[in-house]
């Protein structure tokens, strides 16, 4: 996800103080489940949890017509009344499967005894221009026949240049419903490539998962009492990427100005999200943030309160250490992420690497020489490098040198793993030659 486990689970157990059991209880379940829906519960809790620290918050609290919007708060002398939601570009996924179809063709090769990867993918597409707008679809099959269209179309091409003696493998299937051109060179393993249009980039300022997902909000909160508002958090969705105006692209300002014009009892959205900058080249040198856009309704005087309000809000926040893209991704998985499996820091005389690594290793689920690899049992089927951190301990056992301490080292709440140090003594007659 965008924040951390060990943030979430702390706002998870204050919030209990102020929504109930029940209430949290519900959160936890979905959290706790694969799928793109435990994103909007991450933004559901941390958006609960700082409004809990503003003002006087109530969640579910029913309304004439039945609903039960998430938010009724009361601070800085508002009444407000809003729901939570997170958008992404799922909807438009599954109309444009290209990723669904590499791992498809993945499969197939590893049946017809290929290495991993060395795949690339480039897929064609048809631009729909209408009075309104663009609209772009990839030239592929409809998802439920990606496996298909694998095994008839593409497997025995592939099988055919295999018993030919072919090195690099092509095929290329350019027709009125699919244009797609798949190459598979074993020297480029274990890497994958594509190239597609971008068919996500909204072109139509009511027709887009954004717009979509401000109405079916709207609808539901017909009745509500207050200032009423929509908070939206980025779910992985191109009209929340922040990207600059193009030439056919609508941005979110303009579809939240569409929103207002056809639903006039919405007072205030308010856009959600991460912004990244870089200080070096290093992965660790990304700096991510949290951002918030707030849209409020021409001619209404509560925008500087509001304003006032929600960066208070945002002071409560965890810091992000994933963008929507990967905590979209990350959401969808099963077990847990990574912490800092295969980061080490050594000395002649010391190592620190990744606690849960650790104890992982000493559970017997992994080695060192596995680098710390996600999926060990895939990693250890590759070409791997030597590790220098088991070829420090090894150096240091082989000059008769055993650990003199082990030391863990705790991080904080929006880190996913702590560190162990370890560090080598003297010289142990036990396992050296007298001196």
């Amino acid at each position: 996800m965008i924040y951390e486990r060990r943030g979430l689970q702390r706002r998870l157990n204050e919030l209990r103080d102020v929504l109930g059991e029940k209430a949290v209880d519900g959160l936890v379940h979905r959290l706790n489940r694969p799928g793109k829906d435990r994103l909007a519960a991450m933004w559901e809790t941390v958006v609960l949890h700082a409004l809990s620290n503003v003002g006087k918050l109530e969640s579910e609290v029913e309304l004439a017509s039945g609903r039960r919007p998430d938010i009724k708060l009361e601070a800085s002398g508002l009444l407000i009344t809003a729901d939570v939601t997170a958008v992404s570009d799922d909807g438009l996924d599954n109309d444009n499967p290209y990723l669904e179809l590499s791992h498809q063709v993945e499969k197939a090769k590893r049946r017809l005894g290929l290495p991993i990867g060395g795949l690339d993918l480039q897929v064609r597409a048809r631009h729909k221009k209408t009075s309104r707008g663009t609209q772009t679809v990839l030239l592929l099959p409809p998802k439920k026949q990606l496996d298909t269209f694998v095994r008839d179309c593409i497997v025995p091409q592939l099988r055919n240049q295999i018993e030919a003696g072919e090195r690099v493998l092509r095929v290329s299937i350019d027709d009125e419903d699919v244009g797609i051109d798949v190459t598979v060179d074993p020297d480029r393993s274990p890497y994958i490539s594509m190239g597609f249009a971008a068919y996500d980039v909204p072109k139509i300022k009511d027709r887009n998962p954004l717009y979509n997902a401000l109405k079916a909000k709207a609808t539901q909160l017909r009745g509500a009492e207050g200032i009423v508002g929509i908070v939206v958090g980025d779910g992985d969705c191109s009209a929340l990427a922040g990207r600059p105006p193009g030439r056919d692209r609508v941005t979110a300002d303009v579809i939240v100005g569409e929103f207002f014009r056809q639903f006039t009892r919405v007072d205030f959205v308010l856009l959600l999200g991460v912004t990244e900058s870089r200080r070096s080249w290093r992965p660790s040198g990304t700096v991510r943030q949290n951002a918030a856009g707030l849209h409020v309704r021409d001619g209404s005087n509560l925008r500087s309160r509001l304003c006032a309000l929600f960066d208070e809000m945002l002071t409560h926040f965890p810091t992000p250490t994933r963008s929507p893209v990967n905590g979209a991704l990350r959401a969808r998985e099963e077990g847990y992420d990574l912490g800092h499996h295969g980061s080490y820091t050594m000395s002649q005389s010391s190592v620190r690497l990744s606690l849960r690594e650790f104890t992982e290793i000493l559970a017997g689920l992994r080695t060192l020489a596995d680098n710390g690899a996600k999926n060990v049992e895939a990693a250890r089927k590759l070409s791997g490098t030597s590790n220098r951190a088991q070829a420090m301990i090894e150096r240091n056992l082989s000059e008769g040198r055993l650990p003199s301490s082990i030391e863990v080292f705790k991080t904080g709440e929006n880190d996913s793993d702590d560190y162990v140090e370890i560090r080598f003594g003297e010289v142990d007659p036990a396992i050296a030659p007298f001196r």
